[in-house]
């Protein structure tokens, strides 16, 4: 995920998709309204974009420009939480923000002695207040109820 998001930060080809749905999304906010321009993005996945879980033995993660050329061709991308925070966190980057990963846990689940996560979301940081902001579609109006029921959690910086 951290590796499709910096691709998207590092190479033109990846970035200027992303970035092009970005300057569609905000078109119409005031300059520097930073958290208004993190919502457009979460509000476009959550309304352009399909949940499908992955295939049963297979991670898929999908790269960010290619759900926003999906997004921009009008069809709806089926996707699931890693492919919405690799393709949020990389617009996020391409609006001029920072982003992190949060993998979280919501049960004590261990298999090799290692913790298993089952969930990502992103979050961003918010330069006037200085908070990150949780954006997660998956959890959506449940995304309250999600923080309190997290057991464990990991933030991946970027």
């Amino acid at each position: 995920m951290r590796r499709a998001v910096l691709e998207t930060r590092e190479r033109s080809s990846d970035a200027l998709p992303v970035r092009a749905l970005c300057e569609d999304l905000c078109a119409g906010l005031a300059s520097k309204d930073y958290l208004s321009e993190y919502l457009a993005i979460y509000h476009c996945v959550l309304g352009r974009c399909r949940y499908m879980r992955d295939p049963r033995t297979i991670e898929l993660v999908r790269k960010p420009a290619i759900i926003a050329s999906e997004i921009m061709a009008g069809r709806v991308p089926s996707v699931d939480c890693d492919d919405e925070a690799t393709f949020i966190a990389a617009c996020i980057e391409a609006v001029g923000g920072t982003a992190r990963i949060v993998t979280c846990a919501f049960r004590d689940m261990f298999y090799d002695g290692r913790r298993q996560y089952s969930h990502v979301f992103v979050e961003a940081f918010e330069p006037k207040t200085r908070e990150w902001i949780v954006l997660d579609p998956v959890a959506a109006e449940r995304t309250k109820k999600m923080l309190r029921d997290i057991k464990a959690a990991k933030i991946w910086e970027i």
